[in-house]
């Protein structure tokens, strides 16, 4: 079980997805986990935060 990222490396995991989203390596989930050593849901949190695919929330 790995420790969960702290909130900076977590929002940089995000930034880089983000800037990267067409050329990160695929699949992305083990990419996220090596590149950050984030744990499998953290990873997937990491990915539906960066996805451009994700629907704006309305407030």
């Amino acid at each position: 079980m790995t420790a969960p990222l702290s909130p900076a490396d977590h929002a940089g995991a995000v930034a880089w997805l983000k800037a990267n989203w067409s050329t990160a390596e695929r699949p992305l989930i083990p990419t996220i986990r090596e590149r950050y050593g984030a744990g499998a849901i953290e990873a997937v949190q990491i990915l539906r935060e960066a996805s451009p695919h994700r629907p704006e929330v309305r407030k």
